[in-house]
């Protein structure tokens, strides 16, 4: 890498061609046409590994993930293992089905034909923001003889949940898995999840969730007799693909060291990702989740905001890391706080700003 002029920001770009049906193979070969094609990588070929030792050498630079949340989630994965007195932010060009943590950070609910050259001048004078990160571990109940799945991550980012919901996501993943040609477009794999959610509302499957469950937030012992199939662990403010389950303040509220939980919604701080605050909130069941997404109703049950949770469980239950999903034999997990990842939130480029180039002085791109 030769010297950078004044006014450059250098800029690495990751996708997953395998994200949003054929988008991502389109996307991969867009950048690899406008960028120098030492500032693309393919993350098929090799994971994220080589990137960013290319970027370890670059000041002052940003990163585009495109992709779902689970490939942002590799990202930042990555990121965590990377020796580096400063982690260069992440900005987000959603593929995947739900894009939570994209929407939070107003990328968008996902990618939709719009001009590449305009996406990187928005990442170019994208705003600076904090994203709290949250260490699980889940041990097993050594006197249970239930065999379940692998537990997917061990860091949450967007939000882990126990319940019908957790269901709902291990039908729609199993079933992609077994015929990923029916699942090869954003608006399909909607549908299919709406369809999985209707069957789940008469199934019932994670009914009585209060006698298998309990919660210790901060040392405290959390009420969940609610007659709840579903209880949801939030560190951003959108879930199942842009649905405020904490629900939305009109205003901010001060925030007091005793007034982080109770049971009026009046006592709680505004939902923040960079508060290291967890939210949790409980769901009746698959028609209160529906209910919530299109504005019926204005949040689940807000139960707590804490900054350590330990859960214990009785039986055999569906779980979720941020759209991961599995089925988890009794067990003890604990939630901690991990650390901050910077991240870049689009802005609203009206006013006549001066955009840094993302271009690199690396010898010209190949034609």
């Amino acid at each position: 890498v030769t010297s950078l002029p004044s006014g450059t920001r250098p800029l690495i770009v990751f996708i997953n061609p395998k994200s949003g049906g054929k988008q991502g193979a389109k996307i991969l070969r867009i950048f690899q046409y406008l960028l120098n094609p030492r500032q693309v990588y393919d993350l098929t070929e090799g994971g994220p590994t080589p990137g960013l030792k290319f970027l370890s050498h670059l000041p002052d630079c940003r990163i585009l993930c495109c992709g779902g949340d689970g490939t942002v989630g590799w990202i930042l994965a990555a990121l965590d293992q990377l020796d580096l007195a400063r982690k260069p932010p992440v900005a987000v060009l959603p593929l995947g089905t739900g894009n939570d943590l994209a929407r939070c950070l107003k990328w968008g609910p996902g990618y939709d034909g719009e001009d590449i050259g305009e996406i990187l001048r928005d990442v170019g004078l994208a705003d600076l923001v904090t994203l709290d990160r949250w260490s699980i571990t889940v041990t097993n109940d050594p006197e249970s003889t239930e065999k379940g799945d692998r537990v997917p991550y061990e860091v949450i980012n967007n939000y882990f949940s126990i319940g019908v919901d957790a269901s709902i996501a291990r039908k729609f993943h199993v079933m992609r898995e077994k015929h990923p040609e029916k699942f090869n477009s954003r608006t399909r794999n909607k549908l299919w999840y709406f369809g999985m959610a209707s069957q789940e509302q008469f199934s019932g499957t994670c009914k009585d969730l209060e006698k298998l469950v309990s919660i210790q937030c901060d040392g405290m012992r959390l009420d969940v007799s609610h007659a709840l199939e579903g209880i949801a662990f939030l560190n951003i403010p959108s879930i199942y693909g842009g649905t405020a389950l904490w629900g939305q303040e009109k205003k901010a509220l001060r925030r007091r060291p005793h007034e982080r939980r109770g049971s009026s919604p009046d006592v709680y701080a505004v939902q923040a990702m960079d508060d290291k605050l967890m939210e949790i909130v409980g769901v009746y069941d698959s028609a209160h989740m529906g209910r919530i997404k299109i504005g019926v109703t204005n949040s689940g049950l807000r139960l707590a905001q804490c900054r350590r949770i330990v859960i214990k469980t009785t039986k055999m239950l569906p779980m979720q890391i941020d759209g991961e999903p599995w089925m988890q034999p009794p067990c003890t997990i604990t939630v901690g706080h991990l650390n901050q990842m910077p991240m870049l939130a689009k802005v609203d480029r009206r006013g006549p700003r001066r955009v840094q180039s993302l271009f690199l002085n690396l010898g010209g791109r190949k034609n």
